[in-house]
């Protein structure tokens, strides 16, 4: 997106991060601009690659990824390969899930909710927690 006239690559405007502007050494601003607008000039490759992320978490298309923010296709196809996300909602069943989906190694807290949750479903047919 070299040229103002150019379409934007998303529809609607993407927040990084709403509490933080910057974590293990990217600067989230920077990001940020590159995922919306245009990518800022001297972004670090940690940051480019982490606005390429983001933007395959939104759909966009590899090539446009790759003309949007100045990359050869293999370094946007490396940052698809090696997306590390933090851990989410750690201490649910849920947590336990995502961790085996992004093959991690659950953390002790969502084993425990996991465990947690199958004793539930082997005493009431349901995993979910009952309302207080």
């Amino acid at each position: 997106m070299s040229d103002p006239t150019s379409r934007p690559v998303l529809d609607s405007y993407v927040h990084v991060s709403t509490t933080q502007t910057y974590r293990s050494g990217v600067d989230l601003i920077a990001v940020e601009r590159a995922v919306n607008d245009v990518p800022p000039v001297g972004m670090t490759v940690e940051e480019t690659l982490m606005a390429a992320r983001v933007l395959t978490d939104h759909g966009v298309a590899l090539r446009v990824i790759a003309r949007h923010l100045s990359l050869p296709h293999h370094l946007v196809r490396q940052a698809q390969a090696t997306h590390l996300t933090e851990p989410a909602g750690c201490g649910t069943d849920r947590g336990y899930r995502r961790h085996l989906r992004r093959s991690e190694l659950p953390c002790a807290a969502c084993r425990a909710a996991r465990a947690a949750a199958d004793r539930r479903y082997r005493r009431t047919g349901s995993s979910k927690e009952l309302a207080a």
